[in-house]
C-alpha cells in the first residue's frame, strides 16, 4: 500500500510537471500566433486609416520625412484597439483547432486534464490582451487621435508657410453649407457663391503680410471678386487649424469678366477679420479625443454630453473586454469544431467576431435613444453565460 501510494505521488508530480511544460509551450505558441495575426490585421487597417489621411501625410512628407513617419504613427493605437482582440481571437481558433486534430488535447484528455488546465493559456492571454485593449481603447488611441489632430494642423501651418516662402501663392477650398465667419462674409461680396480662394502674398514677416492679393473664384473656377490689400496682420489659433487675417489698405473689386456689375471700393481696413478653416474637424468638443480620466469627469456631470461620455465608457470597457468574454465560447468551439479541418475554425472565428461587432454597434447606437447604457453589456454577459455552460459540459 506504501508503495502504491509512492508510486501514485510521482505519478501526480509528473502528470503536473508535464501539465506545466505543455501550458507554458501551448502559452507561448498562442502568443506568437497572435502577435503574427495581430501584426498582419494592424497593417491592413493602419493602410486603410493613412489612405483616408493622405492629403495630410503627403504634405507631412514635403515638410520632412520624419513629420510624415511621426504622424503616421499616432494613426497605430487606433488600428491596433482593432487588431489586437481580433487577433487574439483569431489564434485562438487556429492553435487549439490545430491541437485538437493533431490529437493533443484528446492525449491530455486521457490523463484526466480537464478544460480549465489545458485552457488557462487561452485564459491568462485573454486577460492580458483585453487589459491591454482596455488601455487603448480608454486612453491609449482617443489621445493619440487628439495629438494627430493637432499635428496635422501643425503640418497644414509650414506647409503654407513654406509655399508662401517659395510659391508666394497658395490655393484651397472654403468649405461649403459652412456658418463660419468667412463664409459669411465673403458670401455678402458676391451674388454667386465662392468655392475656393487664391492667396498671393508680396513679401511675409512673422506676424505681418505686405502686398496681399486674395482671388474669389466660383465653383468652376471663375473669377468672381479680387482683394487687394497693402498689408494684414496675421494671427493663428492655438492648434494653427485657423488663420485671421486682418485686412489694411484694402481695394474691393469685380472680376473683369463681370463687366455688367462693376464694383471697386476703397477702404482703410476690414472690419472683421478673415478667417480660413484648415481643418475639417468641428470646433466643438470631440469627445471621441478625450482621455478616460476626463470622459469620466464629464460622464458624472450635469454637462449635456454627459449621455455621450458614458455611452464611450461603457463601449470602450464592452470593446476592450471582449477577447476574455469571446474566448469563453471559442474555446470550447474550436475543439469541438476544429478535430476535422482547422480552417473551418477560421470561418466560425471571423463569422462570430463580425457578429459580435455588428451586435455591438447596434446596440451602442440603440442605447443613446433609450439613455440606458447598460444594454451595451448584452453581448458580454450573453458570452458569460453560454462560454460556462460550454465549458462546464465539454468535460461532462
Amino acid at each position: 500500500t506504501g508503495r502504491f501510494a509512492k508510486n501514485r505521488f510521482f505519478i501526480t508530480l509528473l502528470n503536473l510537471m508535464f501539465t506545466k511544460i505543455i501550458n507554458r509551450h501551448y502559452f507561448f505558441q498562442l502568443l506568437g500566433m497572435t502577435i503574427l495575426i495581430t501584426f498582419f490585421l494592424l497593417g491592413i487597417l493602419l493602410y486603410g486609416n493613412l489612405v483616408k489621411h493622405d492629403e495630410y501625410l503627403l504634405q507631412a512628407m514635403s515638410v520632412s520625412p520624419y513629420s510624415f513617419l511621426q504622424l503616421s504613427s499616432l494613426l497605430i493605437p487606433y488600428a491596433l484597439s482593432f487588431a489586437l482582440p481580433f487577433g487574439f481571437m483569431l489564434a485562438l481558433l487556429l492553435c487549439y483547432g490545430k491541437w485538437s486534430s493533431s490529437n493533443e488535447i484528446l492525449a491530455l484528455r486521457s490523463l484526466g486534464n480537464g478544460i480549465f488546465s489545458w485552457g488557462m493559456p487561452c485564459f491568462i492571454l485573454s486577460f492580458l490582451v483585453s487589459l491591454i485593449s482596455l488601455y487603448t481603447f480608454l486612453q491609449w488611441a482617443p489621445m493619440s487621435r487628439a495629438e494627430f489632430d493637432k499635428k496635422k494642423s501643425a503640418i497644414v501651418w509650414s506647409n503654407i508657410n513654406l509655399l508662401l516662402e517659395t510659391e508666394k501663392e497658395i490655393e484651397f477650398d472654403l468649405e461649403q453649407n459652412s456658418t463660419g465667419l468667412t463664409n459669411k462674409n465673403l458670401a455678402t461680396l458676391s451674388d454667386e457663391p465662392i468655392h475656393r480662394v487664391s492667396l498671393s502674398v508680396g513679401s511675409m514677416e512673422q506676424n505681418r503680410w505686405s502686398n496681399l492679393r486674395i482671388l474669389l473664384l466660383g465653383k468652376t473656377g471663375t473669377l468672381l471678386r479680387i482683394i487687394n490689400s497693402q498689408s494684414a496682420k496675421i494671427k493663428w489659433s492655438a492648434d494653427h487649424s485657423k488663420l485671421f487675417i486682418y485686412l489694411v489698405g484694402v481695394d474691393l473689386e469685380s472680376a473683369l469678366a463681370k463687366k455688367e456689375h462693376n464694383l471697386f471700393v476703397s477702404f482703410r481696413e476690414w472690419n472683421e477679420p478673415l478667417v480660413f478653416n484648415f481643418n475639417n474637424s468641428p470646433d466643438q468638443l470631440n469627445l471621441k479625443r478625450v482621455g478616460f480620466w476626463e470622459l469620466l469627469e464629464f460622464s458624472n456631470t450635469s454637462h449635456h454630453l454627459n449621455q455621450q461620455a458614458s455611452n464611450l465608457i461603457h463601449k470602450s470597457l464592452v470593446f476592450g473586454s471582449s477577447s476574455f468574454f469571446l474566448s469563453l465560447i471559442l474555446l470550447p468551439i474550436s475543439i469541438t469544431k476544429g478535430r476535422r479541418e482547422s480552417m473551418t475554425n477560421l470561418t466560425i472565428g471571423i463569422i462570430l467576431c463580425l457578429a459580435y461587432y455588428l451586435i455591438l454597434t447596434f446596440l451602442v447606437e440603440f442605447s443613446l435613444f433609450l439613455d440606458n447604457p447598460l444594454i451595451i453589456w448584452i453581448p458580454n454577459i450573453s458570452c458569460a453565460i453560454i462560454g460556462t455552460y460550454l465549458l462546464y459540459n465539454f468535460d461532462q
